[in-house]
């Protein structure tokens, strides 16, 4: 019987790491339904969702990940999820926002505040600071979904932070 499967890798970002595992997951049969990967400094984060075929155990599966060559000295983590998690309205991603600016305290809580107030699903968050010489930049990116209703709102309070913390605000819709 298939499984849907959530593998996740913590570790030094390593060359090869994201192409070694994808062969070898693709060798054995199965397929994927989403992948992410994020570095911060020398560390990175790979989580994806993946469907194996009838042939595959968990706990072999598990040691062979865990093996790989550019995987060896990170931590892996597999994991049966529960039928159709990996699909749904929460996966729909319907605007992008990114908002840039001084870094300020608060910031980030300020800005998942409000869409947690106006019912804003975040799919992904990317955020990074980038020091010069007289001042830090803050840059937040947001995938996120939302009824069509409560969008005009939503954005309206997110035009309203950004005014209030001198942030520079764009979206796009999906």
């Amino acid at each position: 019987m298939t499984e849907n499967v959530l593998i996740s890798y913590l570790g030094e970002n390593k060359p090869n790491l994201i192409s070694e595992i994808t062969s070898h997951l693709t060798e054995i049969g199965g397929e994927f339904s989403g992948v992410t990967f994020a570095t911060l400094g020398r560390v990175c984060e790979l989580t994806m969702v993946y469907q194996t075929t009838d042939k595959v155990n968990l706990e072999n599966l598990q040691e062979e990940v865990s093996n790989l060559t550019s995987l060896k000295d990170g931590q892996t983590q597999i994991k049966a999820l529960p039928l159709n998690t990996d699909t749904g309205p929460t996966s729909k991603i319907t605007h992008r926002i990114v908002l840039s600016g001084d870094d300020k305290k608060g910031l980030l809580h300020r800005i998942i505040k409000t869409l947690d107030d106006n019912n804003a699903l975040i799919i992904r968050m990317n955020t990074e600071k980038i020091s010069f010489p007289k001042n830090t930049q803050y840059i937040s990116r947001f995938a996120i979904s939302i009824r069509d209703e409560n969008a005009p709102e939503c954005l309206a309070q997110i035009v309203k932070v950004a005014g209030e913390m001198k942030l520079t605000f764009r979206y796009e819709t999906s």
